[in-house]
């Protein structure tokens, strides 16, 4: 079964939403753990549909944003991380941004969470600018 891509972006808002809310509210453990499970689902999804989806446009159009997001998203990743080790005044702020943190968690394990979803969301936001991009190009 394809995924439309009206379909991709209502569930990419629904998981940025989502992790907003957990950065926002206090969720239990079951929630964690329902809310991952639902995102590594769909993630599987995608992946697979890349592959095995009906139509061959909609499967290069992931083709070709997945190799946007490697090809570009992974090295500016880095290219951040970079910077903010070389800038203190970024990692002044994640640590105060980690010390809002109200989780129980110690700073560095609140540092390392904010940088994985920082990295998580770039990748994001690359894929999506890959694929917007490959479908302008083809109209």
């Amino acid at each position: 079964m394809s995924i439309s891509t009206r379909t991709q972006y209502l569930v990419g808002f629904a998981a940025v939403f989502g992790a907003a809310l957990f950065f926002v509210f206090e969720v239990p453990f079951a929630g964690t753990v329902v809310f991952t499970t639902l995102c590594i689902a769909w993630s599987a999804w995608c992946f697979r549909s890349v592959f095995r989806g009906g139509d061959e446009l909609q499967s290069a159009s992931l083709r070709y944003a997945l190799a946007a997001a490697s090809g570009f998203g992974v090295p500016l990743t880095i290219v951040c991380v970079m910077l903010m080790i070389a800038l203190p005044g970024f990692q002044g702020l994640v640590t105060s941004i980690a010390s809002y943190s109200r989780s129980g968690l110690s700073l560095p394990a609140v540092g390392f969470g904010l940088g994985v979803s920082f990295a998580v969301l770039l990748q994001c936001a690359v894929f999506a600018l890959g694929h917007s991009l490959w479908w302008v190009s083809k109209r």
